[in-house]
C-alpha cells in the first residue's frame, strides 16, 4: 500500500455519508446469513439503508432496520406471521444457512422475487420449535419381595376384568 492511499475501514460500502460502526455492524449482521463477497454485502447495507436519509445511521439503529427488514422477507417468504421476540429471525436464519442461501448473492433479498429452488429448501429447512415441557408424575415402582407368590396371585386372579396393582 502506498502512503498516499487510506485503507477503508469498511470495504462493503462506497458512500461516504455511512459511518464505519455502521457498516461493520452491518457486515457482521449479515455474515451471520453466510454472505462473504464485500460485493453482496455492500448491495445489502444499500438495501437496508435505503430511504435513510440520516448521515450519522448508529450501528444499532441500522441493525435493528436490518432486523426488520429481513423479518419482513421472512414472513412473505416462509409464508409464516411475526412470532416475536425475533424467534422467526432466528428460524429463518438456521433455514437459510442450512439451505446455503447465500450462494445465490445478495439478489435474493434485494429482489421481489426469489428463486423456486431456494423457496423450496427453506420452506423444508425451517427448523421446529420443540413442544413446551409438561410436567408429569411418574408411578411409583412396587418392589415384589416374593416373585412366586405374585406369579400366583396373577395367575389366580386372571380371570377379573380389573388391572393388576404390580406392573
Amino acid at each position: 500500500m502506498d502512503s498516499v492511499t487510506t485503507p477503508n475501514t469498511c470495504p462493503s460500502m462506497t458512500t461516504d455519508w455511512v459511518r464505519p460502526e455502521t457498516c461493520v455492524a452491518l457486515d457482521a449482521f449479515f455474515q451471520g446469513f453466510g454472505f462473504e463477497a464485500a460485493e453482496d454485502l455492500a448491495s445489502l447495507a444499500a438495501w437496508v439503508l435505503e430511504g435513510v436519509t440520516a448521515s450519522n445511521v448508529k450501528p444499532q439503529a441500522a441493525v435493528a432496520l436490518a432486523r426488520a427488514r429481513v423479518e419482513t422477507w421472512l414472513t412473505r417468504e416462509l409464508d409464516m406471521d411475526v412470532m416475536g421476540e425475533g424467534r422467526l429471525l432466528t428460524r429463518g436464519r438456521a433455514a437459510f444457512v442450512l439451505c446455503d442461501g447465500a450462494r445465490f448473492g445478495a439478489t435474493v433479498f434485494t429482489r421481489d422475487a426469489v428463486p423456486h429452488e431456494l423457496s423450496r429448501a427453506l420452506s423444508a429447512a425451517v427448523p421446529v420449535p420443540t413442544p413446551a415441557q409438561v410436567a408429569m408424575s411418574m408411578p411409583e415402582q412396587q418392589l415384589v419381595l416374593w416373585p412366586l407368590g405374585e406369579r400366583l396371585r396373577r395367575w389366580l386372579r386372571a380371570g377379573q376384568p380389573d388391572m393388576s396393582v404390580s406392573r
